[in-house]
């Protein structure tokens, strides 16, 4: 099959593996595009959650069609995904650095939220399907490095974005 799932898309069948792009959206570069291009590139039949709305043109025809009603919430939509991701594909976390800053919103607010969710569920099954990766730049990088030391000892940051997707791929297809 391979594609990639938009919010808030219902699609009831999905063949092979499934990895959920998770990071931030508000002010981070459009990162999301840039994974999906490399993911497809290596393994054309994974399907790609991701959260970010907007796609570029390069991706559009990659887009899977389903029922856009199904979920009330965008939420709705990245909790069943994720869980989804965290059994039969892979949960990728790519941290950038924040390229615009909006004074009226924490940085990677879900995020945080999300991977410290994420790194506790690891914590308790270590079948989860995780991986994280980052340019360096996101804020309080040195704290998450930190505590996956303790959480997730066997779970390195990757530096790029394309070691992060490779990761990704070999956990969903492992």
């Amino acid at each position: 099959m391979g594609g990639v799932i938009v919010p808030k898309t219902y699609v009831s069948d999905i063949e092979g593996p499934l990895i959920f792009l998770a990071g931030p959206i508000i002010s981070a570069p459009n990162w999301q595009d840039e994974a999906v291009r490399l993911i497809l590139s290596q393994d054309s039949a994974i399907t790609i959650a991701s959260p970010r709305w907007e796609v570029s043109d390069a991706i559009k025809n990659d887009v899977l069609a389903g029922n856009d009603t199904y979920f009330t919430r965008s939420r709705a939509w990245e909790r069943h995904y994720l869980d989804i991701a965290s059994k039969t594909g892979a949960i990728m976390f790519w941290l950038p650095g924040e390229v615009e800053h909006k004074c009226d919103k924490v940085y990677g607010a879900m995020t945080r939220l999300e991977l410290g969710q994420w790194m506790e569920h690891y914590r308790a099954d270590n079948s989860v399907r995780l991986c994280i990766g980052s340019d360096g730049k996101f804020s309080e990088l040195r704290i998450i490095k930190h505590d996956l030391s303790l959480d997730a000892p066997d779970k390195e940051i990757k530096s790029t974005l394309e070691e992060t997707c490779s990761e990704a791929i070999r956990l969903a297809r492992n």
